[in-house]
């Protein structure tokens, strides 16, 4: 006996960008067939299951009803052993294509991004790398909303229904301009500074894992500018507006503004942050984003070896 179903794999496939975008509209440029296409498939979908799927809000664009998030839950599943199935077939002639988001946050993004996406395209050219960059938050969003299969990020935080790996460590250090007193050491400690201003990197999670380190050394923090820019704090650090700490470790001491900045090392005892990458817990990784994460395993590894 054929079995039939009263859905199909498009419209879950129109059911999946709508519930990325959250906007019909988007949905159907991403998807590249018009609107209407969308809004009859959706129709049809939920008259299929008889439960809405979402609501409509006017200029609003769209919010998914628990209906709605338990099928994307198992769309995702659905999707996911399928594109498992087809990768298995092509791994079997030692080819990995297809396209893959990957999240990263934005300070690592410019450390680890050029050299993986060249060492995928010399290793997987049939393969695609598409990028979202944001803070922790954002690469979390984007990863449970099913915008990206796989996230770079630092361990801030834990999420439920994700699984964690972690691939590397930053370890904290302190940058001030060349003519701060302390420029010219080597290694200090954070209550060295409790006097100075603090130039913060101002993302969420960032933010207080940095005044966190101070405040574990008995440092009140003397917050004088904020900037969610990796660079911008560089340059400010460079023109002697204050201190501030970071994990990433740039090879040039320049910033912007054609100052330098000086590398400190800490002496405390004070927590490092982990790079980690992280994939749904529900859903294998695919075979892609294996070959992703094998990537920037031997790449991190490679930099510890040279750092």
């Amino acid at each position: 006996m054929v079995q039939r179903f009263s859905i199909t794999l498009t419209q879950l496939s129109y059911f999946a960008e709508c519930a990325k975008t959250l906007n019909m509209t988007e949905a159907s440029q991403e998807l590249h067939i018009a609107q209407s296409a969308v809004s009859t498939a959706i129709n049809q979908l939920e008259k299929a299951l008889g439960a809405p799927l979402f609501v409509r809000q006017h200029s609003k664009g769209l919010v998914l009803t628990p209906a709605g998030e338990s099928l994307l839950q198992e769309t995702r599943e659905i999707f996911g052993r399928i594109s498992n199935a087809v990768e298995s077939i092509q791994a079997g002639q030692n080819e990995v294509r297809g396209t893959i988001v990957v999240a990263c946050f934005q300070t690592i993004a410019p450390f680890l991004l050029p050299q993986l996406l060249e060492k995928l395209e010399a290793n997987h050219p049939e393969l695609n790398v598409e990028i979202i960059e944001g803070d922790h938050d954002e690469c979390m969003a984007a990863l449970k909303s099913g915008r990206a299969e796989l996230a770079i990020n630092y361990d801030l935080s834990e999420a439920d229904g994700v699984r964690f790996q972690i691939v590397g460590e930053a370890r904290p250090h302190v940058i001030v301009g060349t003519g701060h007193r302390l420029a010219k050491r080597k290694r200090i400690s954070l209550s060295e500074l409790a006097d100075d201003d603090f130039v913060v990197l101002n993302l969420p999670g960032s933010r207080e894992y940095f005044i966190s380190l101070l405040r574990l050394m008995g440092v009140t923090a003397n917050v004088r500018y904020r900037t969610s820019s990796y660079e911008t704090v560089r340059s400010m650090v460079a023109m002697g507006l204050g201190f501030s700490i970071l994990n990433q470790r740039p090879r040039i001491r320049e910033t912007y503004t054609g100052e330098q900045t000086a590398i400190l090392e800490i002496s405390d005892q004070v927590p490092t942050l982990h790079i980690s990458m992280s994939t749904l817990a529900r859903s294998r990784p695919t075979a892609k984003a294996a070959a992703v994460m094998e990537a920037v395993k031997m790449l991190l590894a490679e930099s510890e070896q040279t750092g």
